[in-house]
């Protein structure tokens, strides 16, 4: 069961959507809620995948749209946090995070049984009565999910899989650290001349 004691798994509240509880988001949340978010999101898409009934644009790709809804807004915390409220306590957690994400992600998009569903609706889709919408989806999943090795064999997957967290792992690293080259830097206006052109007359006072 998710918690959704922990605020980064808390639902939006409030206009056009919503927002996050910012306000009770601390570095600490986020790995826990990362456990429990993967592992709602795993029981929904093994929903998905081991449905005995034959494969349909509503019980996979429709149910595969639904799937997920903790995660991704975990996901969208996260990114808001390592873009603009990136502390030492955020990157350590981001350093730790980024892998077990990028092998999340891999574990979904190289299930066979769910890609085998994807595959079935993707090759009736002109056939089985499909919206011109229904139809759009079906193609860009379907893409997608053989663009990140969906049809490959296990091995392969294997060392894609690895690949993927080893890029993860590294693309963290070099961005908390031009993040660390950049964070001292900063333009010191000394002369009000300096400014010409940039602000009204009366604007400094």
């Amino acid at each position: 069961m998710t918690d959704f004691a922990n605020p980064v798994l808390a639902d939006w509240t409030g206009p056009r959507g919503g927002a996050p509880p910012f306000e009770g988001v601390a570095a600490e949340h986020f790995e826990p809620a990362f456990e429990a978010a993967m592992a709602a999101y795993r029981a929904e898409i093994a929903a998905i995948a081991n449905n005995p009934a034959p494969p349909t644009f509503e019980n996979t790709l429709e149910a595969m749209e639904r799937a997920g809804a903790e995660y991704r807004r975990a996901s969208a915390l996260m990114g808001i946090y390592t873009s603009a409220l990136n502390d030492a306590a955020m990157q350590a957690v981001q350093r730790k995070l980024a892998p077990i994400q990028a092998g999340f992600r891999d574990e979904i998009f190289h299930n066979r049984a769910l890609f085998d569903r994807i595959d079935a609706v993707w090759r009736t889709r002109e056939t089985s009565g499909l919206t011109a919408e229904q139809q759009r989806l079906t193609d860009v999943t379907h893409d997608r999910y053989t663009r990140q090795g969906a049809n490959l064999e296990a091995a392969p997957k294997q060392r894609l899989g690895e690949i993927n967290q080893r890029l993860a792992a590294l693309y963290t690293a070099f961005s908390q650290h031009q993040l660390g080259d950049e964070e001292n830097e900063a333009l010191v206006i000394e002369n009000r001349a300096d400014l010409a052109g940039l602000v009204g007359p009366g604007d400094l006072g």
